[in-house]
């Protein structure tokens, strides 16, 4: 059987969120109205295996075999042909430079328009033709963190100099 890299990633993220899960127990969740150091982490970890678990549903169910002759190849052989069909794949590679780009600009600009501009970024980065959805997820996506942190939880995220 060929190795599926979409399953392999699901399975690595889910077995991340476990662990990001197991982890989080020894941190106290409180109340939902003063809510403990537990609480972001435990909604992300919650998501993130609810959306890696999504993901590996829909990648089991469209997977279907390539062929008799490839079926009967060694791993070896398989992991070799996923070797060298993906190893000119640049999208990685430009979104984890996007995402130390962010991370040196949170001091700078702050978390906000970092933050923004990152998610407008890796947008189109993955994929996405044109600007309004990306510029429309990367509002929302900052609306969302300033409510959550801001104003629910009142802690402050990095300033810079513009916000």
């Amino acid at each position: 059987m060929a190795i599926r890299k979409e399953i392999v990633s699901s399975l690595v993220l889910i077995l991340f969120g476990v662990g990001f899960l197991l982890y989080n127990v020894k941190y106290p969740i409180d109340t939902w109205a003063n809510p403990g150091p537990a609480v972001f982490p435990l909604m992300v970890g919650v998501v993130l295996v609810a959306l890696a678990t999504w993901q590996l549903i829909q990648d089991v169910r469209k997977y279907k075999p390539e062929g008799t002759k490839e079926s009967h190849e060694g791993a070896g052989r398989s992991i070799r042909k996923f070797l060298q069909r993906d190893i000119g794949e640049v999208k990685p590679l430009l979104m984890i430079s996007v995402f130390i780009g962010h991370l040196l600009m949170v001091k700078w600009v702050g978390f906000f328009i970092s933050n923004f501009l990152f998610v407008i970024i890796s947008s189109k980065i993955i994929g996405a033709r044109d600007w309004g959805r990306p510029i429309a997820l990367s509002a929302g996506i900052s609306l969302f963190c300033y409510f959550l942190f801001e104003v629910w939880l009142k802690l402050s995220l990095p300033r810079g100099v513009l916000f």
